[in-house]
This record gives C-alpha cells, structure tokens and sequence, in this order.
C-alpha cells in the first residue's frame, strides 16, 4: 500500500489485492469474511434494489440526505436502473463490494462518484458511501475510500466532494482514522466535505 507521510494503515488495507487493469479486488474484513469488490454495471439494479432494502432509516438518510422509508417500488427500481447506468469513465462510476452467502453473492456497500450534470469535464466529482448495516465497523467503508481513488484518477477526477448529513458521525469518525487532510463546510444541518484525490492512499497493484 502506497500511503502519504505518517499516513496510518487502516484495516483491510494489508489485505487488499487489486488487479488495476480490469479494476477488480479483494480483501478481508475484521471479522474475516472475504469481499470482493468490481466496478458497477448495468445488470446490477437488483443488486442495488436489495442492498437498498436492508439498509436501516438512518443509513438511507444519511445516504440520500433524505427520508425514503416508503419509495414505491417503480420508483424505487427506476433510481436503482439510473445509478447502475454509468460508464466508469467520464460520468460518473461506483465500486461494488459483495460477500459471498448461501444465495450467491451479496452486495453490502457502495463507493460512487459522479461529476456534476453542469461539468462534464470539471476535475471535480461528487462522492458518496454507504454500507449495509450489519457490516459496518469491518473496516469495508476505509478500503473502498482507496478503491475510490483508483477510479478517480481513472476518470482524471482530482477533488471529490460530498454533502452529508451534519449528524452523520460514522463517516467522519471513518475520515479522522484515516488522518485525510479535508475542508469541511457546515449549513444549517448539512456539512460539505472536499478531499483532494492525491491525499487518498494508493493501493499496489498485487493481484
């Protein structure tokens, strides 16, 4: 793992195995459940349905900065056909991260970034995390930050940025571990946070 000065290694990152030309990737979580991790497509929508129905009110406000407890299903299976509908390479894109279960693979978080209607081409990408509830805290959320970076500067995005809830203490408890310098802007209930692309630590690639 390629890290900053007195950048601290969280956990995850001494498992992670990343292929960088077909961007795909492995690594295991503090419990010891293996994850595998892939770029989205577009035959993931009900993937994204399901990981949707298992997320608690608050991970879905903090996610969508906006209460969603009764979506109606078209709807519901609209956004999750828009967001698998990106190309990983200009637009927007998102990792993937699924365990393994008796059902065949499980999605249970998603790293997205996604430029902004307006600027196509601006160096700047909107970001966004969420992580099923029962595996938060198994260091998934700080890996797929690295994992992010791969695909930023993929796309040539340098600064990420992203509006949150101001009470959503979880990511920012998972940013102050990971020690990245960011600016942080807070209205009323929300804060924006900016991150600069080359402050994120770079996986090797060791697949």
């Amino acid at each position: 793992m390629k890290t900053p000065a007195n950048h601290p290694i969280a956990y995850g990152f001494e498992t992670l195995r990343v292929d960088s030309d077909s961007l795909t990737a492995t690594f295991t979580t503090s419990r010891g459940a293996p994850v595998h991790c892939r770029l989205i497509r577009p035959d993931d929508t009900q993937a994204l349905i399901d990981l949707f129905t298992h997320l608690s009110p608050q991970s879905r406000r903090r996610r969508f900065n906006a209460s969603l407890d009764n979506i109606e299903p078209d709807r519901l299976a609209q956004e999750a056909r828009q967001l698998a509908a990106v190309d990983n390479r200009a637009a927007g894109g998102a990792w993937l991260a699924f365990v393994d279960s008796p059902s065949g693979p499980t999605l249970v978080a998603v790293a997205r970034l996604g430029r902004f209607p307006h600027a196509p081409r601006s160096p700047n990408a909107e970001a966004a995390l969420v992580v099923r509830d029962d595996f938060q805290g198994q260091g998934i959320g700080a890996t797929l930050m690295v994992l992010l970076a791969l695909l930023a500067r993929r796309m040539d995005v340098k600064v990420l940025t992203a509006s949150v809830q101001a009470d959503n203490e979880p990511l920012f408890a998972l940013l102050r571990h990971l020690h990245l310098p960011l600016k942080r802007r807070t209205t009323q209930e929300e804060t924006t946070i900016t991150i600069s692309v080359d402050d994120l630590p770079m996986p090797d690639d060791r697949a």
